[in-house]
């Protein structure tokens, strides 16, 4: 927190905000906050609001308590500029501090390798905002020159809103490497299944309508409901990423290329049991298609998450994933069932025993997801990566 008022104020505001917290300081029976040998400095009035007690004691010091927690312009100034960002590390408030401070504190923390952000309302705050990664201007209380300065402007003044815009921004990057799982796998599915069949010199497994009908409608949909998938709370959880994160990682490929492999490899077997006379008829095709089908629909269910199993999931957490699913299933029994479109892809109707073996059959995705994110979770997971290469940087004591 960085702020011109002066140490009392500043920390009082910081202990309030959650920013400084210590360990001394217990709640008595009267609402008073006392340290562990005198009066408290904070208490709390009838709203429940904690207000700052200028006038109140304490045995410990402000600067034996926060000392370590907090510095002031002047001391700023004392410090050179190449020491700075060393100087700052761990420092949670800086008081009585003047325009060019906070300037030099966001080019310190630049230094440090660290993406900034900066929230301010007045005029002196415009050189801070500007030089920040993230400026963040008030738009209610701020000034016009400030909001120039800033990349975004809080329409309500909320600190709460950068936090909703913070989830936003995790949710969406997150999903969108769900969607290139989901996407990458069917699409490396579909290409190897074709290519199998050439090198062997097989029959097309899948005619162009039916190729047609699974790249539009059947990943389509749902692929696009992957992207409002509500916030996992340990993605919220986790540390940020680095601006250089690929979203595009070995252990996304690794994901992609198994559901891709076992996919093509369901598919093929059925063509096979099915081309049993040697001339491809609508029911070999019709197999493999739905085969190809539900094996893609239990795989966009399983790529809603990344760490999840799919029994962890619940079902009705993303309306629009369902909707899709349910486009999606109708559409394909459509495809199957209904006689103008089945002259069209070429198809014909299955029993009830055909589709119970289809769905058992391509049930055997999630198996594979879950083998994945139970026992294979350091080579598929790129959250897991990231904490062992932290595991691995800590220094023992």
């Amino acid at each position: 927190m960085v702020t011109g008022d002066s140490k009392e104020t500043a920390i009082a505001i910081a202990r309030r905000c959650g920013i400084l917290c210590s360990s001394t300081f217990t709640q008595n029976s009267s609402g008073d906050i006392d340290p562990a040998n005198g009066q408290g400095r904070c208490s709390f009035d009838s709203s429940g609001d904690e207000r700052l007690d200028l006038d109140a004691h304490s045995d410990i010091p402000l600067d034996e308590e926060y000392g370590q927690y907090a510095l002031s312009g002047r001391q700023l100034d004392s410090i050179g500029q190449q020491y700075l960002p060393d100087s700052i590390a761990g420092v949670k408030v800086f008081y009585r501090v003047a325009p060019r401070h906070k300037l030099a504190l966001v080019r310190a923390l630049q230094k440090r390798g660290e993406i900034v952000a900066m929230t301010g309302d007045g005029v002196n705050d415009a050189t801070a905002l500007k030089a920040s990664d993230i400026g963040v201007a008030m738009g209610l209380g701020g000034t016009d020159v400030a909001k120039e300065a800033a990349d975004v402007v809080l329409a309500d003044d909320n600190f709460t809103t950068i936090t909703h815009a913070i989830a936003e921004g995790k949710g969406i990057f997150f999903n969108i490497r769900n969607f290139l799982s989901f996407q990458l796998s069917t699409s490396f599915a579909a290409l190897a299944m074709e290519s199998v069949a050439t090198v062997f010199s097989l029959p097309s497994p899948l005619n162009a309508m039916q190729i047609l009908w699974i790249n539009i409608i059947m990943d389509g949909p749902p692929a696009q409901s992957l992207g409002v998938e509500p916030v996992d709370p340990r993605v919220l959880r986790a540390p940020p990423r680095k601006v250089n994160d690929p979203i595009i990682t070995r252990a996304l490929l690794t994901r992609a290329i198994s559901s891709a492999a076992l996919i093509m490899f369901l598919t093929l077997s059925v063509f096979s049991k099915e081309l049993d006379d040697g001339r491809v008829t609508r029911r070999d095709t019709t197999m493999t298609f739905m085969t190809f089908v539900n094996c893609d629909l239990f795989n966009a269910y399983a790529c809603r998450s990344a760490e999840k199993c799919f029994y962890e999931l619940s079902p009705w957490s993303n309306p629009s994933f369902l909707w899709a699913m349910g486009f999606s299933i109708l559409g394909q029994f459509a495809v199957i069932y209904w006689k103008p479109l089945q002259e069209v892809f070429q198809t014909e109707a299955l029993s009830i025993g055909d589709l119970a073996f289809i769905v058992c059959l391509s049930s055997t995705v999630l198996l594979l997801d879950t083998v994945r994110k139970k026992f294979l979770r350091p080579y598929c997971s790129d959250d897991s990566k990231r904490r062992l290469f932290r595991r691995m940087k800590k220094p023992r004591n």
